[in-house]
């Protein structure tokens, strides 16, 4: 039913319907503020990037498309939106004209991050090893595709509650597996 009535907002918006509009803004605010910190900790460019995003969607409603899933498209528009604001702020940089202040890192350094990120990675990847086929699409679905429990379990014709389940127990084996893969690096260390 909430397929059907995102539906409905979003082809309300494109026909100018404000009040499509703003149930669009309010239903959908929250979660791009939280998915926005996560591009970026600068709270006040997120505010900015989400307030553009949807007064673009309203000044250019004819242009945009119909979409299957509304979340999916704004949370990927703010993204955008919120790099090429990044990308702005550094090339407005007044470290671009100065060598002596732009900080380099060692030859060491960048080696110990590199080794750092590949045994992350190598950690993670163990640890995802440990999911069951069915776990690790949910977590995929969830985390990657930012699909709600409702529209994973119409996806994979499953219960809501039954895909909240399975993504607590994924959750539970993850923080598991990567607190004993931790300690066993600590351990070697």
């Amino acid at each position: 039913m909430a397929q059907g009535n995102e539906y409905n907002d979003w082809h309300g918006l494109l026909q100018g319907d404000e009040n499509s509009f703003m149930r669009l803004y309010d239903k959908h605010y929250q979660p791009m503020f939280s998915f926005g910190l996560t591009v970026c900790h600068d709270k006040d460019v997120v505010k900015d990037a989400i307030h553009e995003v949807f007064c673009e969607l309203w000044d250019n409603r004819s242009r945009f498309p119909e979409v299957q899933n509304e979340k999916a498209y704004l949370m990927t528009y703010l993204k955008r939106k919120i790099l090429r604001e990044i990308e702005k702020q550094q090339r407005n940089s007044p470290f671009d004209d100065s060598p002596t202040a732009f900080f380099e890192k060692s030859y060491e350094e960048l080696l110990i991050e590199r080794q750092s990120d590949d045994a992350n990675r190598e950690q993670l990847k163990s640890s995802l090893e440990q999911l069951t086929p069915g776990q690790l699409e949910i977590i995929q679905l969830k985390y990657f595709e930012m699909l709600d429990y409702e529209q994973i379990a119409e996806k994979l014709q499953l219960q809501p509650r039954t895909v909240y389940n399975q993504v607590s127990k994924a959750m539970k084996t993850l923080r598991s597996a990567l607190k004993v893969l931790s300690s066993v690096i600590i351990a070697i260390i």
